[in-house]
């Protein structure tokens, strides 16, 4: 996860089910998962896209917590591709 404002990374784990075409994701990232000076926030957030044979793509949204403050995070974007 990368914020496009701040260019801050965040790295974690990601999670879902697959039905059909349709993907329903969540991903955490937790403490100690973000670039300085955000290394003490956690985010989770959940969303929804579609997969082809070679990508998952989707949106998502949540909130961020720690030391950073709560936050929320509105129209992120999740693709993995097929390696």
């Amino acid at each position: 996860m990368t914020d496009s404002s701040t260019n801050v990374t965040g790295r974690g784990t990601v999670s879902g089910t697959v039905s059909g075409s349709s993907l329903t994701f969540s991903l955490t990232v937790p403490a100690g998962g973000f670039d300085a000076p955000y290394g003490s926030c956690s985010a989770v957030v959940s969303g929804n896209g579609s997969v082809s044979q070679t990508t998952m793509t989707g949106t998502y949204s949540g909130s961020s917590t720690g030391s950073c403050t709560t936050a929320t995070i509105a129209s992120g974007q999740l693709t993995l591709n097929k390696q």
